[in-house]
């Protein structure tokens, strides 16, 4: 379920029932990305047309030519393929400016959508200068160029990428410290049911909830506590969600340096 408001919002709600919001990227920022990554595909052309030209003298005009017109077709078509397959929906200019290519719903990319989103470009390329691209994406709700429509994908902004290791590490968010005379367990019950998604959620929503608005901040934190006290088997309560998810995400620091001495 998924909606695209007027400030350009695109909006997945998870299975959870959490809601993720993603900024919609629009013709601007796509177009920096495509001319970062046209810079790059010309100086590739160049490398390999120079490379090829000197290797002229060990081989007849007629060759040279053929293998400058194959360099050229496949650099130009496995280009976008290539790092949209390896770097999960982004090209070195998206890169650069933090944009990704998702599957509408929220989902990555599969190979599929990204060959087929990038075989239209030569569609989108028309007349001149991606003149229908622009065109597409000017007139469309969700900014999607004709690829984007034929494979069923989106361009978001994303934002800071949250690691394996970043989740594994203690969690370092603003959230206020254990009063000094809180037992050495772990004060919210079930909290070692929580996953490593969990916490990734709540270490994502801490890190960016000075980003929000009061009102989506409340929205949000209320979602995120929901989901958890399903998650721990505990019923609903009246309190402020916001506090609850601090309790949660302390408690369960005190659970994983449990478990890290048992282990050790």
């Amino acid at each position: 379920m998924h909606t695209l408001q007027r400030d350009e919002q695109y909006r997945v709600l998870t299975p959870e029932g959490v809601e993720i919001i993603y900024a919609v990227a629009g013709p601007a920022s796509r177009g920096l990305a495509a001319l970062i990554d046209y810079l790059i595909l010309v100086t590739i052309l160049i490398i390999g047309a120079t490379s090829i030209g000197l290797s002229d003298r060990a081989m007849s005009t007629d060759l040279a030519l053929a293998l400058l017109a194959l360099f050229t077709f496949v650099v130009n078509w496995s280009y976008y393929i290539f790092f949209e397959w390896l770097w999960n929906g982004q090209t070195p200019g998206k890169r650069l400016l933090r944009l990704r290519v998702l599957r509408e719903g929220g989902r990555p990319a599969d190979t599929g959508a990204i060959v087929v989103r990038n075989l239209m470009r030569a569609i989108d390329f028309l007349p001149l200068g991606y003149g229908v691209g622009l065109l597409a994406m000017f007139v469309d709700r969700y900014h999607r160029r004709l690829g984007d429509l034929t494979a069923g994908t989106i361009v978001v902004h994303e934002g800071a990428l949250l690691t394996l290791d970043q989740v594994l590490r203690p969690v370092v968010v603003l959230v206020p410290p254990r009063a000094p005379d809180a037992p050495a367990t772990p004060l919210v019950p079930n909290v070692e049911r929580l996953t490593a998604e969990d916490v990734a959620l709540l270490v994502e929503f801490f890190q960016r909830r000075l980003e929000l608005d009061l009102d989506s901040r409340l929205e949000l934190a209320a979602q995120l506590a929901m989901m958890i006290r399903q998650r721990l088997g505990l019923p609903p309560a009246d309190g402020h969600p916001e506090r609850f998810l601090e309790h949660v995400l302390r408690e369960h620091e005190v659970a994983q340096a449990i478990m890290a001495r048992q282990s050790g």
